[in-house]
């Protein structure tokens, strides 16, 4: 539950960067991704090199490929705001980025350990007797790449809310251009694009649709209230084109 009172809470985007809508953003998002995946086939492929591999490389690899063949799924429906593949990346990513965090804390804490387990190197000592700078080295190199693995991560945690708001906008979008738009009379908010009976609603997609919406529901389907605060914030940014245009 916690989790879940979280992710009401999260902020949501309207723009990319302040530069860009979040249709290209998420567009740009996902072509990082496609690059950063690829590499996991060429992992794989060093395999038959002969190289050996640890079991957490290994899994890495094949993780990497797996997200690659969902990606590949996706990303063509991102500019077609197919509200199924839209969600399927927006969780996609909202996995890879707590499952990246996980490998990349494992990689820097084994790298970690193994510079604490070699030590620095002892220097020959010298007519001066000046200090070794190599622990001071250390530290610094330490202080650099931690900085490093923060500054990439609050990037990537920006992305994923990037993605998060524009499989949302998908959803409001979809309900909004389907004239017989229902609404739940008891909750008081937007109909689930993938209940039964709907188009959506239809085969697997559908079942995986309603679990995948079900995690967060009322931050994808929001109520009357907010679905209404972000149809004038759309026809506001509208206008404002129109008129710079």
């Amino acid at each position: 539950m916690a989790f879940l009172t979280g992710l009401l809470r999260l902020p949501r985007p309207t723009t990319f960067c302040g530069l860009m809508s979040l249709q290209t953003g998420t567009e740009l998002i996902a072509l990082s991704l496609l690059f950063n995946k690829v590499t996991g086939l060429y992992g794989l492929l060093a395999i038959l090199t002969g190289y050996d591999l640890s079991i957490v490389q290994l899994s890495l690899y094949v993780y990497s490929v797996v997200a690659l063949g969902l990606l590949a799924y996706c990303l063509p429906h991102i500019r077609k705001q197919t509200p199924f593949q839209n969600l399927a990346f927006a969780w996609l990513y909202i996995i890879d980025t707590f499952v990246n965090t996980a490998y990349t804390t494992l990689f820097a804490v084994s790298w970690f350990l193994a510079l604490e387990a070699v030590g620095p190197k002892q220097s020959e000592p010298t007519e001066t007797d000046e200090p070794p700078m190599g622990g001071v080295m250390g530290a610094i190199d330490t202080t650099t790449s931690m900085t490093l693995i923060v500054l990439f991560s609050l990037i990537r945690i920006y992305f994923m809310l990037v993605v998060m708001a524009y499989a949302r906008s998908v959803l409001l979008q979809y309900r909004e251009g389907n004239s017989q738009q229902a609404i739940d009379s008891e909750s008081q908010t937007i109909e689930n694009p993938f209940a039964v009976g709907m188009p959506e609603g239809d085969g697997w997609k559908g079942k995986i649709g309603r679990t995948l919406v079900s995690v967060g529901k009322t931050y994808w389907l929001p109520s009357l209230a907010e679905r209404d605060e972000w149809a004038r914030s759309m026809n506001s940014r509208f206008r404002g084109k129109t008129a710079v245009a």
